[in-house]
């Protein structure tokens, strides 16, 4: 984890030439709370995957403008783009998903109605999106993740333009624990089910799709923490989490 810089959003049509500005929330956290002045270095990531450094040139009473010394491409990006398909669940559970699944390198998420899903989930996308976004500029990444409206789990699974697709499920032999991903696999999805899991119907017709079964371990998972797990292991196995613990 990067603790030696703090990172700004930047919107993409905010970057013009060799500058950028900040306004809104950023420009008043730039300089309001951390008291950015002239010649200050700063940086900000676009969400589209540019991490510019620069320093400041120009504090206005409702933007900063900084003069960009250097950009950097898909910085903190993993090479697979991975979808975590999670089906709606209760309170602020798919906050978490969204916040710590941002944070391990997840690319996108799909929120889900399946059988036993009891929440609606179409007034939240908002908060979610808002959500990836913080957890971008803390994690130290320069890509936003995805947060597509809500679909039925048939829909997602038959609409699916992914190399590889997993399904977590229970009953499924512990082998299937170790990730394979097909070799040159640039993006997979992993479905997730809600804290009453899949029908048999629904996890009979992922198969009938060419979904691959993956079982999480032995002990029963929560939905929020099964798509945390499976999200881990999958990019694990690209080597895109790597050896970051200090």
């Amino acid at each position: 984890m990067r603790t030696d810089f703090q990172q700004f959003f930047v919107d993409p049509d905010h970057v013009q030439g060799d500058v950028f500005y900040l306004d809104g929330d950023e420009y008043r956290h730039a300089v309001k709370v951390l008291r950015k002045q002239e010649g200050d270095a700063i940086s900000a990531v676009d969400g589209r995957g540019r991490l510019y450094h620069g320093a400041v040139r120009e504090v206005h009473k409702d933007r900063i403008i900084v003069h960009i010394v250097e950009t950097i491409r898909d910085i903190g990006e993993a090479k697979l783009n991975l979808i975590v398909a999670q089906a709606a669940l209760k309170g602020a559970h798919f906050d978490l998903v969204v916040e710590k699944g941002t944070e391990i390198g997840v690319a996108a998420f799909q929120p889900m109605i399946t059988d036993h899903v009891i929440v609606k989930a179409d007034a939240r996308t908002d908060r979610w999106r808002k959500k990836a976004l913080t957890a971008m500029k803390q994690c130290g990444r320069s890509r936003c993740p995805r947060i597509y409206e809500p679909m039925d789990f048939e829909s997602v699974v038959q609409q699916r333009r992914c190399d590889v697709a997993f399904i977590a499920h229970e009953d499924v032999d512990l082998e299937s624990v170790a990730i394979r991903l097909p070799d040159k696999s640039s993006s997979a999805i992993v479905f997730i089910g809600p804290e009453g899991g899949f029908t048999n119907s629904e996890y009979q017709f992922a198969l009938k799709k060419g979904v691959t079964p993956l079982n999480l371990g032995p002990r029963r998972l929560r939905a929020e923490t099964a798509a945390l797990v499976a999200a881990t292991k999958i990019l694990a196995a690209t080597g895109a989490l790597g050896n970051q613990l200090k």
